[in-house]
């Protein structure tokens, strides 16, 4: 989760930002209603310092990207994620373009409206004025808001505002903030109870507890986290020091892991040349696995409430385990915070890790979504950052002066792989928080697959959409999906 820190930009720069990020939206927009709304989802989550975490960030893609994939459904009568009751001709003639780009607009404004409304408006509007006035973009508009504030109302009572009381336990193995940033406060107790969308229940999907503190696995753990992730290490290797940055994403600016991740499907789908309806299924079941492992990862932090490294290692003589030495000064490289070598350690408990659980997730979804494990290319903000003339002497710090590309080539299995490695190398989470949470992410794919792509618990039917009678019932669970697209291409 990203850590609030001072960010000093200036005005005439992050306008320039703002706008040339829109301009390259807006040329998706022409031609991929799906890659545009996602390009511009990243940046909205950066601007939205409250919203700006794991939790709330995988909650907007899903309720986003389900929001185009089941306009697109309807308009072209497939199948769709939800059913709807719409009156007879709700329909019409929609443009499925329209309608994906109105209910993309109509979900993000509920979230990330206010601040960032006229960015929102002035984005729609120009998408709109691509599509030729008529029947089709009419009936479109229509269609798009009456899936979207059909979502917004399921979803608004699915507990990701709830407020659930946390205080550290204080006894040895129990999470605590980081020490090395006392002043952290845990962030998402509440968010392992959040409703999932797909999977169901989700205790099928839940890890068993982490090796008990005295066991010899953790002090396997123990041992090898405290080598390779230490600041000061002297086992872990400048390839390993780059994928430990390269994943990271914690910090306030980079929109969150999920940001980075939603990239990755950006990446292959336009090297893989997808069509619009294959894009609107895929970043659907993306977001919607992504989203749900969150929950996943989240309620197991909570629930066995387990110390990150930093305080293990600094702590290990009183552990009960004659395997483990401790190291009361002992300082992890850590989440980089983009301007010192001592970075942090994010505020929740360590097992199981969001980032190998969200990247099971997404990298399980595109290899069996595409049937076979494709090389991709992937380019990290924080490497570019480092990459910036102003910050050599960070990146010498680093020990990366051979470093010259922030761009990273792998398949989806290296991705998945490097992605859980990358949080033992800067010494914030035990190898099994990754093996565990990866597996566990892997295990909610694997679900929109085997059990067919639509809603764990059938949702009651909005009111907007009550609001004429002769209601029609619309949008059946969608059929088992295998590799390549649910929707007929034409």
């Amino acid at each position: 989760m990203p850590i609030p820190r001072p960010r000093v930009v200036s005005l005439p720069l992050l306008a320039g930002i703002i706008l040339s990020a829109l301009f390259v939206y807006r040329a998706r927009a022409s031609d991929d209603p799906v890659l545009a709304w996602n390009g511009l989802i990243g940046d909205l989550i950066i601007n939205n310092s409250d919203l700006e975490n794991p939790g709330s960030a995988s909650r907007a893609m899903a309720m986003m990207n389900l929001a185009i994939y089941d306009s697109v459904a309807l308009a072209s009568g497939t199948d769709s994620f939800y059913s709807y009751a719409l009156p007879p001709g709700t329909i019409g003639d929609a443009s499925d373009r329209v309608a994906a780009t109105q209910a993309a607009y109509a979900v993000l404004s509920e979230i990330y409206g206010g601040t960032q409304q006229s960015t929102l408006d002035t984005f729609l509007a120009d998408s709109l004025s691509q599509y030729a006035d008529g029947a089709a973009k009419s009936d479109g508009i229509a269609l798009g808001n009456a899936v979207a504030q059909s979502i917004i109302n399921w979803r608004a009572n699915d507990g990701y505002d709830s407020f659930v009381q946390y205080t550290p336990s204080g006894e040895i193995g129990g999470w605590e903030p980081d020490p090395v940033n006392p002043g952290q406060e845990a962030w998402g107790p509440n968010w392992g109870s959040v409703q999932t969308f797909a999977i169901h229940p989700i205790a099928g999907y839940l890890p068993g507890p982490s090796p008990d503190i005295t066991s010899q696995a953790y002090a396997d753990a123990y041992n090898e986290v405290k080598a390779l992730g230490a600041i000061d290490s002297t086992t872990r290797t400048a390839e390993q020091t780059e994928i430990g940055l390269f994943w990271a994403y914690d910090r306030a600016g980079l929109g969150t892991p999920l940001k980075f991740f939603n990239e990755a499907v950006q990446s292959v789908a336009v090297q893989e040349g997808n069509t619009f309806k294959e894009n609107a299924e895929l970043f659907a079941m993306a977001s919607v696995a992504m989203a749900d492992a969150g929950i996943v990862a989240w309620n197991s932090k909570f629930e066995y409430d387990l110390w990150r490294p930093v305080s293990g290692i600094r702590q290990g003589d009183a552990d009960g385990n004659d395997m483990t030495a401790g190291d009361a000064g002992w300082t992890p490289l850590g989440a980089p915070d983009g301007e010192e070598l001592t970075g942090f350690t994010p505020p929740f408990p360590t097992y199981v890790s969001g980032h190998a659980t969200f990247g099971g997730a997404l990298f399980g979804v595109l290899e069996q979504w595409y049937g076979e494990d494709l090389t991709f290319s992937l380019t990290s903000a924080e490497l570019e950052h480092l990459l910036l003339p102003e910050n050599a002497d960070l990146l010498a710090a680093y020990g990366l002066e051979g470093l010259d590309d922030a761009t990273r080539v792998m398949t989806f299995s290296e991705a998945a792989q490097d992605n859980s490695d990358s949080r033992v190398y800067i010494g914030i989470h035990w190898n099994y928080d990754s093996t565990e949470g990866q597996y566990a992410g892997e295990l909610v794919a694997a679900s929109l697959f085997q059990n067919g792509f639509y809603a764990a618990v059938p949702e009651p039917v909005s009111l907007v959409l009550l609001a004429a009678g002769g209601l029609m019932l619309i949008g059946r669970p969608a059929r088992r999906v295998g590799a390549g697209s649910v929707y007929p291409v034409a």
